[in-house]
């Protein structure tokens, strides 16, 4: 069982791995966190027990007999783009992976750190599932919509701003089912990025800590000065044709050309460049400016 914002979140999750021990392993994890577990072994086995008893997310590993995690995910995209699919990565899968994420995943969390990622992993990607609301008639006259955003310090989440957005863009057609839970995860990763590590200054090395001290001193900074001053900044420009969304931190900044490449498969198993990766894979265009502290993101309407 989760919280997100106030709204209660109870979900059913499909583990697929060929591997008992990780199945238990992943299982446990999630029993732990109040959730229903399904269990497959591979990815056949998987599309009949989804067929038969739908589940709101499958977790599933990616080298695997019978059907792999790659093919899984092309399916359950094409014939259940409703149900997100999160990957667990581990050594030797981590091509595949970069290759699921671009064709459908909604995210993905490396083996070696399941006990501490996964639970928070599948409450953020439930999170955006939760968000949908109606359409408005009204929509088809509009030719553009502009809106700007100011969170700070003293902001509970930033949910309910990733929600509205995903609200609008679906209302606008430019992306529905999957790729809107994958637009989703892109923005949630790029507030993240943008209040921790911008505004806090937080490095995300420090969350190898078994003793918290990233979220100390996070919850410290968030109380003092100059930390719980800074704010974030969000607009975003909506056409027919695509969405445009910047966000803008007021800490330091850093500089771009720094960064390394989050879609090279050695990298995918690095902390420091998970959430780049899916905002990259997930969005049709990313920019920095010149002093890092802003972030535009771009998705377009698909050809039909």
């Amino acid at each position: 069982m989760f919280l997100a914002g106030k709204v209660i979140v109870v979900a059913t999750v499909l583990i697929v791995d060929d591997n008992a021990i990780d199945r238990r392993l992943a299982g446990g994890i999630m029993e732990k966190a109040g959730m229903a577990t399904q269990f497959a072994k591979h990815g056949k086995e998987a599309l009949e027990h989804i067929s038969r008893e739908p589940p709101d997310i499958v977790l599933t590993d990616m080298l695997m007999p019978e059907m792999d995690g790659l093919e899984l995910v092309e399916r359950i995209k094409q014939d259940y783009s409703h149900i997100p699919v999160i990957l667990m990565t581990a050594h030797g899968s981590e091509e595949i992976a970069v290759r699921a994420l671009r064709i459908g995943a909604a995210s993905y969390v490396p083996k070696q750190i399941l006990a501490r990622d996964l639970a928070a992993t599948i409450h953020d990607v439930l999170a955006v599932v939760s968000t949908r609301k109606d359409e408005q008639k009204a929509l088809d006259l509009l030719e553009e919509l502009q809106m700007r955003f100011v969170l700070g310090a003293d902001t509970p989440t930033h949910e309910p701003v990733v929600g509205y957005l995903q609200d609008q863009l679906r209302k606008w057609h430019l992306c529905e089912g999957a790729d809107l839970i994958r637009v989703g995860t892109a923005l949630h990763e790029a507030f993240v990025n943008a209040v921790e590590h911008g505004n806090l200054e937080l490095n995300s090395e420090m969350r190898d800590d078994p003793h918290g001290s990233y979220q100390e001193l996070g919850e410290k900074r968030r109380k003092t000065l100059p930390w719980c001053q800074r704010k974030v900044h969000v607009t975003a420009l909506l056409t027919h044709h695509e969405a445009t969304i910047v966000i803008r931190d007021e800490g330091p900044g850093f500089d771009p050309r720094s960064l390394p490449d989050p879609t090279d498969p050695e990298n995918i198993g690095k902390i420091s460049g998970r959430g780049l990766l899916l905002i990259r894979t997930f969005m049709d265009d990313v920019r920095f400016n010149s002093t890092g502290n802003e972030i535009t993101l771009i998705k377009r309407k698909p050809a039909p």
